[in-house]
């Protein structure tokens, strides 16, 4: 009960005034301050990556695989950029080496030049791992940096997991480019097979052809034989014509001798012409003694005419009286019978004048004969000339023909040989003639199973050559790997992207890597312990006229002596006793006595402005504000809006700053920054604790009864 009592007199306190209505609502809000608002900074973090930038360069080249270009940069940037894992910064490498640098990034990550070659090699001759290059600095933020590692770490996981796949692809596609030049080579081996089964039938019809060529050639042959025999004859016919030949040469031989005997004739005719023409002269003249002896004849015939008309009538009278007389005169009767006998016997008138004119005609004759003689006797001379040429020439002629002759004999009978022969030769060429029509179409047939053969050995050639290329073109997209190379591309398809990383400046550790967070933290806890136990403004130096500085440094040099004293302690057992190395040894000692005299600063002006109570509760809402937003854990950039919106505006985001910097190393502008900050934080904080000293010497009765006290 008087617990009770006692708790509601305590709040009864803070009934009256705003000040301690405010610090109800503190002490209930502090720890939202330090629960809820801690949380709310670091609920997610990781979640958040994609706020945090980092430079991304692409330097790939670009490469050509099987024709076609491959840019794996572009695909790997692309991919990075649209995952939204983090918050990409395409750029070149000189930006994004100097904001690595200068903290504009936390790390960057550089695809190089032979990337895409990298990749390519996979399915190449010298297969090697593609490789990303990393760029961290630990003085940005080393948990920055840890979950760059863990999410460079799932980038690469990604990035191998897709060009893997490129590279099994590759290997996958050479593989399938195979299995197709494989399917070509059945696809030839079928026509190979069709080819042949063509180029079989094609066969068999040249075989069939070939024996049909094969009877052709024996009736040929046969043909060929009976013309061989056919021409046998006909040379035996040649022969006896040249027999023939000969002895038709001896048969003009001999009708030259015939005509030599020929000559001899007809000259033996032409003297006997001769000798007939001399012989006709001597006719022609005896012609012309016969004509005149029958002229005379003649005349004497027809005078006897005439004495015989006068003895016939004499003798008719005689005869008359022998006949009268005769019947008694025996000699009388036998006169007139001799004379009757003898009267018979006397031409008659008309046989005299028949002889009278058979003598005419014969001198008409004999002088016909005369001149015929005459006549003949030229022609005998004419005869005798041409009996001569006649000699010559009938002598050769006869010769001749008679040779002619028997040359002709000879000749008819090597032709009767030679046309048997040329009959046995036409047999035996209608043989050939049989034999070659025969052959023609055997060789048809041949040709035409030829042409088949050539057409199965074209499909045959064409599916040979499809067979080969398809092969080669199999064979050729299997890499002939030697065990080097396997290994290689083992391992380059096991690995196909490897991360390279280089640190401008690493931390040793958790310990280095959060050093300067813990100190700033720690200084601002020992700040605000000295400042429980020391007095931002002594009363002394307020109760003297002297001035608000110098009351000021009444207060704050005591509690920069203990500063410097936790600052002493601290670093020596984190140096000696952690094991903390700084990069700059100096660097750290002094920018820590700044951080400890900027707190100090700070927390005495919140002290000397707000109360006592009203200060330490400021310092401690502070405190917790400057944990969830000066990024001394996670990135600020992962946190929520308000954080980030805070974040420069508070003394530990520099301290926190600088000291990675004196402490990790690569000191840039962002130390001269810090320090300038924490140098104007320890300034307009002795100035506004100044200006509060002055004003505090003079006593007010709130001075006096505060409504709020500590």
């Amino acid at each position: 009960m008087t617990s009770l009592t006692s708790t509601g007199t305590e709040l009864r306190r803070f009934r009256h005034g705003l000040l301690p209505k405010l610090a109800i609502a503190a002490m209930v809000l502090v720890p939202l301050l330090y629960g809820a608002l801690y949380l709310w900074a670091f609920w997610d973090p990781t979640g958040h990556l994609d706020r945090l930038p980092v430079a991304l360069v692409n330097s790939d080249t670009g490469a050509v695989r099987d024709g076609a270009p491959v840019h794996a940069g572009d695909e790997v940037t692309t991919a990075l950029v649209d995952s939204k894992a983090l918050k990409w910064v395409r750029t070149d490498a000189e930006d994004a080496a100097s904001g690595v640098r200068d903290g504009r990034y936390y790390f960057a990550l550089t695809v190089p030049a032979d990337f895409s070659a990298s990749v390519v090699s996979a399915g190449g001759s010298e297969p090697h791992p593609a490789q990303l290059q990393v760029t961290y600095d630990d003085t940005n933020s080393f948990l920055a940096t840890t979950l760059g590692r863990s999410a460079m770490a799932q980038v690469s996981d990604a990035v191998r997991a897709t060009i893997g796949q490129q590279a099994a692809d590759q290997v996958l596609v050479g593989l399938g480019s195979a299995r197709d030049g494989f399917a070509r080579a059945s696809d030839g081996a079928l026509t190979l097979q069709a080819a042949a089964g063509t180029l079989s039938s094609g066969a068999h019809q040249v075989a069939s052809g070939a024996d049909a060529a094969a009877g052709g050639a024996a009736s040929l042959a046969s043909g060929s034989a009976a013309a061989a025999s056919g021409s046998a004859t006909l040379d035996k016919g040649a022969h006896a014509l040249a027999d023939g030949t000969s002895t038709l040469a001896t048969g003009a031989q001999a009708t030259a001798s015939g005509a030599r005997t020929l000559a001899d004739g007809a000259a033996r005719l032409a003297d006997g012409s001769t000798t007939a023409a001399t012989s006709a002269t001597a006719l022609a003249t005896g012609a012309a003694q016969v004509s005149a002896g029958v002229t005379s004849a003649v005349g004497q015939v027809s005078a006897l005419a005439t004495q015989l008309g006068d003895l016939s009538g004499g003798l008719t009278s005689v005869m008359t009286y022998l006949a009268a007389r005769a019947p008694v005169d025996p000699t009388a009767a036998a006169l007139l019978s001799g004379m009757q006998k003898d009267a018979a016997a006397l031409p008659s008138a008309s046989q005299l004048t028949q002889t009278t004119e058979q003598l005419s005609q014969l001198q008409a004759g004999a002088t016909k004969v005369a001149g015929g003689a005459a006549q003949l006797s030229s022609g005998l001379g004419t005869l005798s000339t041409s009996a001569s040429q006649l000699s010559s020439g009938a002598a050769a002629l006869a010769g001749g023909t008679a040779q002619v002759s028997g040359g002709a004999v000879s000749a008819a009978a090597g032709a009767h040989d030679l046309a048997a022969g040329a009959d046995q030769l036409a047999a035996g060429t209608a043989t050939l003639a049989t034999g070659a029509t025969t052959l023609a179409g055997g060789t048809s047939t041949l040709a035409s199973g030829a042409s088949r053969v050539a057409a199965g050995s074209d499909q045959l050639g064409a599916g040979s050559a499809t067979l080969a290329d398809a092969l080669h073109s199999g064979a050729s997209s299997i890499p002939a790997d030697d065990p080097g190379t396997q290994t290689a591309r083992a391992a380059t398809l096991s690995t196909p992207v490897r991360l390279a990383s280089t640190d401008v400046h690493a931390a040793a550790g958790f310990g280095e890597g959060f050093a300067p967070f813990f100190i700033p933290l720690a200084l601002f806890v020992g700040s605000l312990i000295t400042w429980l136990l020391l007095r931002p403004l002594p009363s002394r130096a307020l109760a003297t006229p002297a001035s608000g500085w110098r009351a000021t440094f009444a207060g704050f040099l005591p509690a920069m002596v203990i500063g410097v004293a936790q600052v002493a302690v601290m670093l020596a057992v984190i140096h000696w006793g952690v094991g903390l190395q700084p990069a700059s040894a100096v660097g750290t000692v002094a920018f820590t006595l700044l951080v400890v005299a900027a707190f100090l600063a700070l927390q005495q002006m919140l002290v000397a402005v707000l109360g006592p109570a009203g200060g330490k509760v400021a310092v401690l809402a502070l405190l917790m504000l400057q944990l969830a937003s000066s990024g001394g854990t996670y990135p600020v950039q992962t946190t929520p809006a308000f954080f980030q919106a805070v974040h420069p505006w508070l003394p530990m985001s520099y301290a926190v700053g600088g000291l990675r910097e004196v402490i990790t190393g690569g000191a840039d502008g962002r130390l001269l920054v810090a320090v300038l900050v924490l140098v104007g934080v320890l300034v307009g904080s002795l100035a506004i604790t100044a200006w509060r000293a002055g004003r505090m010497r003079t006593w007010t009765l709130s001075r006096l009864h505060p409504v709020l006290s500590i």
